[in-house]
């Protein structure tokens, strides 16, 4: 037998070769694993010291942010060594379990888990679920060597690492009964009181824990959802062949286990730990695995149907994997011992070369890091970068080197348009710089590019584009876009304004068979909007019969809007262009976005504004301008007074 695979001595001299190892590779790459939430908890902990109201922040799970802090004061490679750090220790938690249970070859477990391919990446990253694995596993080791207070109090905290931890915690409240220890199960909600004490000091709110909580409801309108299966079909990814091959045995070696025999019966209980492996090592990858596989099939609680979150109880598949391979083989090496100088190191080239197979390695920027690093090196070349900015893809913030966390300076994309509606265009300072991105402008922000570009306080600067267009979230094709807030005195004014109250406006109104008399905000006429009449009444101008055509910049386009907002939410008020033959040269919808006509009006009727990109180019050779709004959802409501600014430079 290879003896040395058993050997206590080993186990440290190995940890620090692979340590030394994935340090290098994450010292020695040219991007982290993960631009998105990686960078993002990453920059939640380095700044927490500055900030420490980021230590109480929810998304960024407080117990990581305090553990991890120390560590990303060094910058992302100080946070990519503590997940080094959390992956060595949880192997070393894994090779104490193996030799608890029993296992033979338990050094095998630490290659299993460091060369897991789901895993193997997050060690070159800000992400929370190396952490979640050995803060998991650590627990489980506590509970196996009967120390039931720490493990407790230290599984407790879980939640705050990542919130599936609640999930697991009544695993282990099942091996405290089991175990006897009732009054132990208390402490499982110590984190939680723990935190909801210090936290509501800040928040000014005892259950903040569950009012702060960001992963609520459905948000298939957002990420999407997909097969129930989704994990299971990408095996490949989360295991490999070989470590995927010994899982599956290992979850049918436990139905093995579970069979009494007469060795069985002859084990005291202190030498079984068969609860604690088969509750909480098995029980807690396959809740968890299945938990996720729901989340995404449903479409709820922030799932995107990320594969590298199987990563933080990639602890316990590996000893589940090695279960497995001391099913299959100390039978066949009791009988046949040669092999396994042949089986072992077969297996063991193929489990250390699987995750080198994957695209993320070696780690060089995607198409999406490569294009925000070519729009962040531009932008500290030009005279913004003493200019308060607004963005959301987290990689911008470690490309500029920011505080991200400095309102004075920076602002994260999502709140621009609350923070106008709330107080003002004035509340965003003039010259702000606005970096819009596909990826999270049109999703989590909820701003499409076409608002940016027609909205006249700002001005296009650059976009930037890839050389070879790709499409992500939402089916956008990837681009940035910089626009910078423009001041007063250079933004468009009216040059002309026309007024359509839908009473006698013959000529210049078309579809006038949506008139109704059955409400109105002026006069007795309106257009109505229902399930025959899918548009509403349009302006139509003939470009070559406007004096101003020459100098507009832009359209502005009004209108008061009364109904249930329900009904019109997914309506959009459009402006398009038409050349002489009817070929469309421009069309733009923009969502409604219906506001108090006045402090003082207290009528049903609310007010809605569109600012369009159309100027002189398109307003020549007999095209033709229309503005109405298209009701997509074909609900009722009601449309009057249609109001059209031509906007253009002061005179």
């Amino acid at each position: 037998m290879l003896n040395f695979l058993n050997n206590k001595k080993l186990v440290f001299p190995l940890l620090a070769i692979l340590c030394i190892l994935f340090f290098y590779i994450a010292y020695t790459a040219d991007v982290t694993f993960d631009a998105g939430d990686g960078i993002r908890h990453y920059l939640v902990s380095r700044y927490s010291w500055k900030h420490p109201a980021q230590l109480l922040y929810s998304w960024g799970k407080p117990f990581f942010t305090i553990i991890s802090s120390p560590f990303s004061q060094f910058g992302l490679i100080g946070v990519n060594a503590f997940n080094i750090l959390c992956a060595a220790f949880s192997a070393w938690m894994c090779f104490g379990l193996a030799k608890k249970f029993k296992l033979q070859y338990p050094l095998l477990v630490i290659p299993f888990l460091f060369f897991t391919p789901c895993y193997f990446p997050t060690l070159n990253s800000g992400l929370t679920e190396p952490f979640f694995g050995f803060v998991l596993i650590c627990s489980i080791f506590l509970f196996t060597e009967k120390k039931f207070f720490w493990g407790t109090v230290l599984i407790s905290f879980l939640p705050f690492v990542r919130s599936e931890g609640n999930l697991l915690l009544p695993l282990f409240f099942i091996i405290l009964l089991y175990r006897k220890k009732f009054w132990y199960s208390l402490l499982l909600a110590f984190g939680t009181v723990f935190y909801s004490i210090v936290g509501s000091f800040y928040y000014k709110d005892l259950f903040w824990v569950k009012n702060q909580n960001p992963y609520t409801g459905i948000n298939s309108d957002l990420y999407g959802h997909g097969e129930l299966l989704h994990f299971v079909n990408n095996h490949d990814f989360i295991w490999g062949t070989c470590l995927g091959v010994l899982f599956i045995i290992g979850c049918l070696a436990i139905l093995f286990k579970l069979i009494p025999n007469k060795k069985q019966q002859e084990e005291t209980p202190e030498e079984s730990f068969l609860p604690e492996e088969l509750i909480l090592v098995y029980g807690s990858f396959i809740l968890y695995f299945v938990a996720h596989s729901i989340f995404w099939w449903k479409g709820i609680v922030g799932s995107l149907g990320l594969l590298r979150v199987v990563a933080a109880v990639i602890p316990c598949s590996a000893l589940i994997c090695l279960r497995g391979f001391d099913l299959i083989t100390k039978p066949l090496f009791k009988r046949l011992a040669f092999l396994q100088y042949i089986i072992i190191p077969v297996l063991l080239f193929f489990v250390v070369a699987s995750p080198f197979q994957h695209d993320y390695y070696p780690y060089r920027p995607d198409q999406e890091q490569a294009l925000v690093k070519e729009a962040g090196d531009w932008y500290k070349t030009t005279v913004f970068t003493s200019k308060k900015v607004y963005y959301l893809y987290p990689y911008f913030a470690h490309v500029l080197d920011v505080d991200p966390f400095d309102s004075k300076k920076v602002e994260e994309l999502w709140s621009l348009y609350p923070t106008i509606k709330t107080w003002g265009i004035d509340a965003v300072p003039d010259s702000t710089i606005v970096i819009w991105d596909a990826h999270f402008g049109p999703n989590e922000c909820r701003i499409p590019i076409d608002r940016m570009l027609n909205d006249p306080n700002f001005e296009f600067v650059k976009s930037f584009k890839p050389k070879e267009p790709f499409k992500v979230l939402g089916g956008y094709f990837f681009e940035i876009y910089v626009f910078m807030k423009t001041d007063p005195s250079r933004r468009p004014v009216s040059l002309r304004h026309e007024l359509f109250d839908l009473e006698q406006n013959v000529g210049s109104v078309d579809n006038a068979t949506t008139s109704s008399t059955e409400k109105a905000y002026s006069g007795k006429t309106s257009s109505k909007l229902s399930a025959k009449n899918e548009y509403s009444a349009t302006i139509k101008k003939m470009a070559d019969t406007l004096a101003v055509a020459s100098k507009v910049k832009r359209i502005g386009f009004q209108a008061k809007i009364s109904g249930d907002p329900d009904n019109y939410k997914d309506a959009l008020m459009v402006a398009s262009v038409d050349d002489k033959d009817g070929k469309s040269l421009y069309w733009t919808g923009l969502a409604i976005d219906a506001t108090k006509i006045s402090d003082t009006d207290t009528s049903s009727w609310k007010l809605t504004t569109a600012n369009f990109l159309i100027g002189s180019d398109l307003l020549k050779n007999g095209n033709t301008l229309k503005l109405y709004i298209w009701n997509k959802a074909k609900k009722e409501f009601y449309v009057d007074d249609l109001e059209i600014d031509y906007l253009g430079p002061k005179q």
